[in-house]
């Protein structure tokens, strides 16, 4: 199982780089982050900002799950069964996809051609949803017993 994470977590950073960079090209010079009820831009920031500041959050996320996945295999900190790994894998595979449909909506909020978004907003509920969902499976991961 541990495995078939690490290889999507792998795939999922190379989706995030493709998903920037894409989003990058087509956001307009400033951006709009926070939208009110209309559509009116309430808080925009230059594309350059929003570049560079996804892809610092992301780096940064990596290093922490990095560091965090070492000290618990370090200090041999496991559930029954040793699935602690594997949670702690698909956490992260869970946040990538988050900021990754987070990247999406954002350049499509941001694009010039006329979408409808009474579709576009579930992007903004299933990505937290599946970080929600994840997190709830936690106590399965550190209490369940291999058999």
């Amino acid at each position: 199982m541990i495995k078939i994470l690490r290889f999507f977590t792998s795939i999922s950073i190379l989706i995030f780089l493709a998903a920037i960079l894409i989003v990058y090209a087509f956001l307009p010079d400033p951006s709009g982050l926070l939208f009110g009820g209309q559509g009116n831009i309430i808080i925009e920031i230059s594309r350059d900002t929003f570049f560079y500041s996804a892809l610092f959050i992301f780096v940064i996320i990596q290093i922490l799950y990095i560091i965090f996945n070492r000290t618990i295999l370090k200090q041999r900190i496991e559930s029954p069964g040793g699935r602690m790994s594997t949670w702690i894998q698909g956490m992260i595979l869970s946040v990538n996809l988050f900021i990754i449909l987070m990247i999406i909506f954002i350049g499509l909020a941001n694009n010039a051609v006329d979408y409808s978004y009474k579709s576009i907003h579930l992007v903004a509920y299933i990505a937290p949803s599946i970080v929600i969902v994840w997190l709830l499976t936690l106590p399965f991961f550190l209490f369940l017993r291999k058999e």
